[in-house]
């Protein structure tokens, strides 16, 4: 595993002299001079030259000094990593908006094609793995969300028949290695979740038209965080289609934003049994001031039978007993006290208390 590691450091040294112009007329020095400069045996040395070679970045004859190839014909979309040692270069930042450019273009062209062709079970599982990729954005930013993202690409290229898009895909995760897996850190976030979910219920709904309309926008506001965060544009780097694009990003994230909050709601609402249905008022109500599903229940009753005294907000307004006889001692009574305490003995009754006769009132005979 040391040396494992030792090989790739490096193997990443010598591509940062190539990609920086470090090499005197693009030729290396031998390996006794490397492996002395690096303090590692000439095996290391020559196992990362090996490795160059294979991807292209240098030539290897025998007899002569290892040559690096000129930037212009080694540079691929594997090799992307070489262009981006130096961040505040304006050529990483291009190179870099190429990339997310290509990958923005298949995505959404592989996505609109499900929605044509694939089969139920298909865009069942395109659901599933947008969905994992929103959950990722907020508790999993960085390299697992990259790694949903080409699985998403990739279930996409399957279900649309794309063999050939497949290829490029596989080219476009191994350019995200070495110098260039530094981007990884930085995806995920709020950005990516707005494309995340609105590729999911435009999937759900086979509604081609937010895939090729509202998802762009929504992928290239992602993809500028991640570069501003990774090479930062200088003031005279602006595009001139930012207006355009920012204007673009306003109406889709809009959209988003109700999906959005909804599928946040759900599991909330699921966990509370109301299938996804908001309480009426009275059911919000009931719920404010009991914790049982039926206010009678859960109301404890007198050994005599009679019902304790309910809350304001559960009955009419009324004097208790007690009160009726305090009320009887004041003169002059009003008829709204005699109202009320003729309407509370007839309660009274329904629960088998004796019925409160006014005093100075005879009882009837009959």
């Amino acid at each position: 595993m040391v040396r494992v590691g030792l090989v790739a450091y490096v193997e990443e040294q010598l591509e940062r002299a190539i990609s920086l112009g470090m090499l005197p007329r693009g030729q290396f020095g031998s390996e006794e001079k490397l492996a002395r400069e690096f303090g590692c045996c000439r095996g290391t040395v020559r196992e990362a030259l090996r490795r160059l070679a294979a991807r292209g970045l240098v030539v290897q004859r025998s007899g002569r000094k290892t040559r690096a190839v000129a930037l212009d014909e080694s540079l691929t979309l594997e090799n992307l990593g070489l262009a981006l040692h130096d961040e505040r270069s304006e050529e990483c930042r291009r190179l870099l908006e190429g990339f997310f450019s290509l990958k923005r273009q298949v995505l959404v062209e592989l996505l609109a094609d499900c929605c044509a062709s694939a089969s139920e079970a298909q865009v069942s599982q395109l659901e599933s793995t947008c969905y994992a990729l929103w959950d990722a954005a907020h508790w999993e930013p960085g390299a697992r969300c990259a790694q949903l993202e080409f699985e998403l690409l990739r279930l996409a290229a399957q279900a649309a028949a794309r063999p050939g898009h497949l290829l490029l895909i596989q080219s476009l995760q191994r350019a995200m290695r070495g110098n260039a897996a530094r981007l990884q850190l930085l995806m995920g976030g709020e950005s990516l979740r707005q494309w995340a979910i609105c590729a999911m219920h435009a999937l759900g709904d086979r509604d081609v038209q937010a895939l090729t309309h509202q998802l762009p926008a929504l992928l290239k506001a992602c993809d500028e965080g991640v570069l501003d965060a990774f090479a930062p544009a200088s003031p005279e780097h602006v595009s001139p289609e930012d207006s355009h694009a920012e204007e673009s990003l306003l109406e889709a994230s809009a959209s988003v934003a109700a999906q959005d909050e909804a599928l946040e709601a759900r599991p909330c609402m699921e966990e509370r049994g109301l299938d996804g249905l908001a309480p009426t008022v009275d059911d919000t109500t009931v719920r404010g001031a009991a914790s049982h599903p039926r206010e009678e229940e859960a109301i404890p009753m007198e050994p005599n039978g009679g019902a304790m005294h309910r809350p304001a907000a559960m009955e009419p307004t009324c004097s208790e007993p007690g009160h009726e006889r305090v009320e009887e001692d004041v003169a002059g009574a009003s008829t709204a006290s005699e109202n009320n305490r003729s309407h509370c003995g007839s309660r009274s009754e329904r629960g088998d208390e004796p019925r409160e006769v006014p005093r100075g009132t005879a009882p009837s005979s009959g």
